[in-house]
């Protein structure tokens, strides 16, 4: 009898693992309290390096890589991101509560995944990633009106080669990070990616809505904002600020802090500023 309940454990266990690294492949690193992390679009675990490497000590770094990113085989549908995020809670309920963070496509995920599992997450650390991205750039948006340009933009990044994605990403990345090293370090990155699967990512977070769906997020939530790359175009730290306080408007417990000198990548262009709020926040 006690075998057959070894054996019925074993084959659970092992179903768990395959489904888990199913949209995404896991490194784990340091020890403590479980926390989850998960890049952005055409991104991997390695933009994370310095992250773990703050938190290692006090946390086990649970470093995802999804499908169709930094080499990793593509597991295409037409709802992938939902799939992904499916993962992400079947994994993280064999864990004690982790704490969630994501930056960009990862915080959109992250958010997604803790409004879908109440009583799961321990604290979301959402890194200039929102529910709705659409309504930065074009206020009043919907899915539907925000459909034509996600159609388009996806038509672009189709069947996009290696070369094109690192040489693209290097002329787009300018207006996301500062340093020219890590502009180059994240084009190289970028050039491992599945290009479908960038396409496919990008239209879904154009035509899917979290604003409502993240009003049953039951935990803390803290999201970290950017805005000087914009300023040429109007924005400023109070039109930004109201701006995520408004994506995160369905939230109970949320906090906004928005950054004055970095870009989208904020983990890097002013690293200080971040560990403080996320120190602070997750103290």
């Amino acid at each position: 009898m006690k075998s057959k309940t070894l054996l019925a454990l074993v084959l659970i266990i092992a179903q768990w693992q395959a489904h888990a690294q199913q949209m995404f492949t896991t490194e784990i690193k340091g020890h403590g309290k479980p926390m989850i992390l998960i890049h952005g679009l055409y991104c991997s675990a390695e933009v994370w390096k310095e992250t773990v490497e703050h938190y290692q000590k006090q946390y086990e770094c649970h470093i995802l890589t999804l499908a169709g990113f930094g080499g990793n085989t593509p597991k295409l549908s037409d709802h992938f991101l939902e799939t992904v995020k499916d993962d992400v809670v079947t994994y993280a309920r064999k864990l004690q509560r982790p704490v969630l963070v994501g930056h960009s496509m990862g915080a959109f995920i992250s958010l997604w995944a803790a409004a879908s599992a109440p009583g799961v997450f321990k604290k979301v650390v959402a890194v200039d990633g929102v529910a709705f991205l659409p309504e930065l750039f074009m206020p009043g948006s919907t899915p539907e009106t925000a459909k034509p340009m996600a159609i388009s933009a996806k038509s672009r990044m189709e069947n996009q080669t290696p070369a094109q994605i690192e040489e693209g990403q290097k002329q787009y990345l300018p207006t996301m990070i500062t340093s020219a090293e890590r502009i180059d370090q994240v084009a190289k990155i970028a050039s491992k990616a599945d290009a479908n699967t960038q396409a496919e990512v990008l239209y879904e977070m154009y035509t899917i809505d979290l604003r409502k769906t993240i009003a049953a997020i039951d935990c803390p939530v803290l999201l970290m904002g950017a805005w000087i790359a914009y300023k040429q175009y109007g924005a400023t730290h109070e039109s930004t600020t109201k701006a995520y306080e408004a994506q995160l408007a369905e939230v109970k417990n949320h906090t906004v802090e928005i950054n004055d000198t970095a870009k989208h990548f904020i983990f890097y262009d002013d690293p200080t500023w971040f560990y403080e709020k996320m120190d602070g926040f997750l103290k």
